[in-house]
């Protein structure tokens, strides 16, 4: 499974500048054979762009952002990964879908740990980390903050997961969650991580970069600096039987454990 990780900086409040940007990285991504295309936390409008301006902005999930992203699945053939703004009735959600090359949403996460007053002040909190297929592999979305608490992971490992989509707008000076924890996560689980976090500025917050697509080994298989960046590999010879793995099956059999 070829992976391409997209790096940058949203278009302020601007969603159809943002689809641009999905479009055209889409067309070149198919062009070099990727098979799933992951951004950013909340990359469809933009992150730190003020409570109301999210609350307009947010879209249901068969609203026209996921529609438009299904349209461009189709047409590229390619999967995509990507954080919105989702409402449902009244309630607002810090999102992620996961949308397969035939068009359908396979995965779909709302952030469970919401960073920050601002957030909280904003989104509702989800309840679950869900288990999907993509591409023949079993996967599962984690969003920003959720990566740095140890048990989502282990709670996505636990129900079979192979690869963690972490979509994320992590901001200085939090370097250490994208060097420390995230490939904590890759290896203490044996899954892959693809860590796909927004560099520069937007209004008062400077954006970490560090993007990165690490091994179950807790290896660095491709990783990003502070600045725009594409970051593509072939994961598929790094999902396999390690010692993480090992642990995870000894973990499960423990008596201690409740695995459902």
């Amino acid at each position: 499974m070829k992976i391409l990780c997209y790096q940058g900086t949203p278009y302020h409040s601007d969603i159809n500048k943002n689809i641009e940007t999905v479009e055209s990285t889409a067309k070149a991504a198919s062009e070099l054979g990727v098979d799933v295309l992951v951004f950013p936390e909340l990359f469809i409008s933009g992150y730190n762009i003020g409570n109301a301006q999210l609350k307009q902005l947010a879209q249901p999930l068969d609203g026209n952002i996921c529609s438009t992203l299904k349209r461009i699945a189709i047409e590229q053939s390619i999967a995509i990964v990507m954080g919105f703004p989702e409402r449902k009735d009244e309630d607002i959600y810090n999102s992620a879908i996961a949308v397969d090359k035939d068009g359908t949403i396979v995965g779909h996460h709302r952030k469970v740990f919401l960073f920050g007053d601002q957030e909280k002040a904003l989104f509702v909190a989800g309840d679950n980390f869900s288990v999907f297929t993509l591409n023949g592999y079993q996967c599962g979305i984690s969003i920003c903050y959720d990566i740095e608490f140890p048990e989502t992971t282990r709670n996505m490992a636990m129900q079979g997961v192979e690869v963690v989509f972490n979509p994320t707008a992590n901001m200085f000076p939090h370097t250490a969650v994208p060097k420390t924890l995230a490939r904590a996560r890759a290896l203490e689980n044996g899954v892959t991580v693809i860590y796909a976090n927004l560099c520069g500025q937007e209004g008062n917050l400077r954006y970490t970069g560090l993007s990165a697509i690490i091994s179950p080994e807790g290896e660095d298989l491709a990783r990003a600096g502070d600045q725009p960046a594409i970051l593509i590999s072939d994961i598929s010879s790094s999902i396999k039987e390690s010692a993480s793995s090992t642990q995870l099956a000894d973990l499960k059999s423990a008596s201690f454990i409740d695995s459902q």
